[in-house]
């Protein structure tokens, strides 16, 4: 560790040998152990000169003394300590600083031009506005969101908060409500249950089910009440009418029938006739039903299907009911 001598003070460079105290060994200062300056002329000289106050620059750049290498650990630590504590100081000093600016608190009985904010929550638009011009503050909106309960225009939030103070002219931002968000209601009619209930949740609505016998087939979408292209708030509830199918009605026995009967017994029942399969090897007259599926008296809904087998080779029936009478009347 090196010093500056002052000059004057007792004497010049030839009053060196005075510098070391006595008792202390001269190899104390090569081996770095304590250190003591004293002034030529002796200690009361240089006792009477203060000590200069050295700046942040000077405390980081100055080398440490060296130590014993078993206590390099704490060096280190105790030089972190001072670098965070440093740090620290600055921050905070800055928050403070900015605190008592922005939003003073400690200071507002010194202060009487602070004012306090009042609450703006739930105010419209123009009230809050005019409550803030006349206590000399800044209306600002900041931004608008949809909400479902409060009305178009309503303050929704309010920075800084109630009840906090701010100098006068300072700006007090606001959000604004926009309203309940609005959709216009889809078409979903012939879509299955499934697919209708996911474009509608998707727009955010809640979707109640109902069934209802119908010719379209069932699990299909029939309509939603409100009806398709109606705006609509969100969120809300819509009811989706689903398909249950025809009603349920029995179906015809049709085995021994001609295969151009089948159709008019079906349709007097409220049924279709469904797929036709020849079969060359059954045992009874070509073009007579020899059988079916769903099997008589079965329950199927109206618009329903049924299959037929019919006997005889479908490229040599002939599809007249003349043929088969005049094959019954040869027999």
């Amino acid at each position: 560790m090196s010093y500056r001598r002052r000059r004057g003070l007792g004497g010049g460079r030839g009053g060196r040998g005075g510098d070391r105290t006595s008792g202390s060994p001269p190899e104390e200062e090569a081996t770095g152990g304590t250190q003591e300056h004293r002034e030529p002329g002796g200690g009361t000289a240089a006792a009477a000169a203060p000590p200069r106050t050295q700046t942040l620059s000077e405390l980081f750049a100055r080398e440490p003394s060296p130590e014993p290498v078993a206590n390099g650990g704490g060096r280190r630590s105790r030089r972190w300590l001072i670098s965070a504590a440093v740090v620290a100081a600055f921050f905070g000093g800055g928050y403070l600083a900015a605190a008592q600016w922005v939003l003073p608190g400690g200071r507002v009985e010194e202060d009487a031009s602070l004012v306090k904010v009042p609450e703006l929550v739930g105010l419209t638009e123009d009230e809050a506005q005019g409550r803030l011009e006349r206590l000399g503050l800044e209306y600002t909106v900041r931004s608008g969101v949809t909400h479902h309960l409060a009305p178009e225009g309503a303050v929704l939030a309010q920075d800084p908060l109630p009840g906090q103070y701010a100098r006068p002219g300072a700006p007090i931002y606001v959000s604004l409500s926009r309203g309940p968000e609005l959709h216009v209601l889809p078409d979903v009619s012939g879509l299955s249950q499934r697919q209708a209930v996911i474009v509608l949740e998707r727009l955010g609505y809640e979707v109640a089910v109902e069934r209802k016998i119908h010719t379209l087939e069932g699990g299909k979408a029939i309509e939603t009440r409100p009806e398709a292209g109606t705006e609509l708030a969100v969120p809300a509830e819509v009811t989706l009418v689903v398909s249950e199918g025809g009603p349920v009605v029995r179906v015809p026995d049709l085995v021994g029938r001609h295969v151009d009967d089948a159709q008019g017994a079906l349709s007097a029942a409220g049924l279709e006739l469904g797929a036709i399969t020849y079969d060359p090897q059954a045992l009874g007259a070509p073009g007579r039903i020899v059988g079916q599926y769903p099997p008589p008296d079965y329950s199927l809904r109206e618009g329903g299907t049924v299959e037929v087998r019919v006997a005889g080779d479908v490229n040599r029936v002939d599809p007249t009911r003349r043929w088969y009478e005049r094959q019954d009347q040869n027999r």
